[in-house]
């Protein structure tokens, strides 16, 4: 008789829940990891709205939760900011109340939940100040730039890596973002791992036949952005400008959709006023489910500053999409593997997408060419590879420990 195999306990960690592309990517890797090898659980440091009224309900059912922060009096300072009602003496309090209240609280269940488990998966790595601690390995993920947010600021640059040494693996998201850490950082990292963002495939196409998924709110043919509407970030602007001089150029029937919200709304929404596109520039607001707008797109279009891993790119994939996306640090170049699967076009460069745009709608051929391998390159990122890296690479950090390993599963 086969003795039965132990899973490896997985804690993943990620201190709140807002509408971001970070926490719509942990839900995917909350979903995809194989449960025959993996027994994952999930900490959140603090409840929020966005927690509550719609992330809670979406965590898989045989994933275990656990609040940190699991006192009401101590999440007082937290709600006061979700209800904008801080200020500046409130945010000095809060911090005050953190260090002496707080933290000391989050250390006690952190230790207890290290005896639960085999890793710790800090998500955000908003657990720097733990890491390294109660005799568990630690994983830290980062989503974006280290140029992109750290370059300019050196002090900042050398403060975090003290504190990312304290991790026995940092994982990078793509190639890109992982020179950018070596440069940085050099030797002082423990381990550096490559993870992608995880994807299932199937799911995501069967969300955009899902019969609540909504669907587009023109009858006209339409390019799609789906991104938060955070101007420093995000750079809708330049999507909005590109599109309206594709209309001083070329007559094409494709209007703009754009599903995300954020502070820069109301700005981007005058701006299509201002260039005389309102009638042809659909703000949808926050989609919970965006795949049949996905999928029912002409083209999609990630017009970022900079970035992490990003998902709609994945997802876009997913449906087999032609895409036009800036050469952003980082992710889009890895991704579109060069621009073999993808336009790649300067960031902020008007002129550069306006022409990705009018080639990719008015030559078919193209448009159908890039169309026909976007599927083949999302499975790089589905289910299968993604369970064999992040197998490796928690191996790889429990082992570096003198950990023994745990066998896995027969497959």
């Amino acid at each position: 008789m086969t003795k039965p195999t132990r899973r490896t306990s997985i804690l993943f960690h990620i201190v709140e829940f807002n509408e971001g592309g970070i926490e719509s990517s942990l839900l995917q890797w909350l979903k995809i990891y194989d449960r025959r090898e993996f027994d994952v659980s999930l900490s959140v440091m603090f409840t929020s709205p966005a927690f509550e009224n719609h992330y809670r309900a979406l965590i898989p059912a045989d994933v275990k939760l656990e609040m940190l922060v699991d006192r009401p009096w101590l999440n007082y300072f937290q709600a006061r900011r979700h209800a904008n009602r801080l200020g500046k003496p409130g945010r000095v309090a809060r911090d005050v109340f953190n260090s002496l209240a707080v933290r000391p609280y989050v250390t006690r269940r952190l230790a207890a939940l290290a005896r639960q488990h085999d890793v710790i998966v800090d998500f955000d790595m908003s657990l720097r100040r733990w890491a390294g601690r109660f005799d568990i390995a630690w994983l830290g993920v980062n989503h974006f730039s280290f140029d992109a947010r750290l370059g300019h600021r050196p002090r900042k640059a050398k403060r975090l890596s003290r504190q990312y040494a304290r991790y026995d693996a940092v994982v990078a998201l793509n190639e890109q973002m992982a020179a950018e850490a070596t440069s940085m950082f050099g030797d002082t990292l423990q381990r550096l791992f490559v993870l992608p963002n995880a994807i299932d495939v199937d799911g995501i196409r069967a969300s955009a036949n899902a019969a609540e998924a909504p669907r587009a709110p023109c009858s006209a043919p339409y390019i799609v952005s789906v991104a938060r509407l955070d101007e420093y970030q995000k750079d809708h602007g330049t999507l909005l400008q590109a599109y309206a001089q594709l209309l001083r150029e070329v007559d094409v029937p494709e209007h703009l959709v754009i599903a995300g919200d954020g502070g820069s709304r109301q700005a981007l929404q005058a701006r299509a006023a201002e260039l005389g596109i309102a009638a042809r520039v659909h703000f949808v607001g926050h989609v919970d489910n965006p795949h049949a707008l996905v999928a029912g797109a002409s083209l999609f279009v990630l017009s970022s500053r900079f970035e992490g891993m990003p998902m709609g790119l994945l997802e876009a994939l997913t449906h087999g999409k032609a895409i036009v996306a800036t050469d952003c640090p980082t992710g889009p170049r890895d991704i579109l593997d060069n621009g073999r699967f993808g336009i790649l076009v300067p960031v902020s460069d008007t002129a550069a997408m306006t022409e990705a745009f009018r080639n990719l709608l008015t030559v078919e051929t193209l448009r159908h060419e890039l169309s026909s391998k976007a599927f083949a390159r999302a499975q790089y990122y589905g289910i299968e590879e993604s369970n064999k890296r992040f197998a490796a690479c928690v191996a790889t950090a429990r082992g570096a420990r003198g950990e023994p390993a745990i066998a896995t599963a027969a497959r």
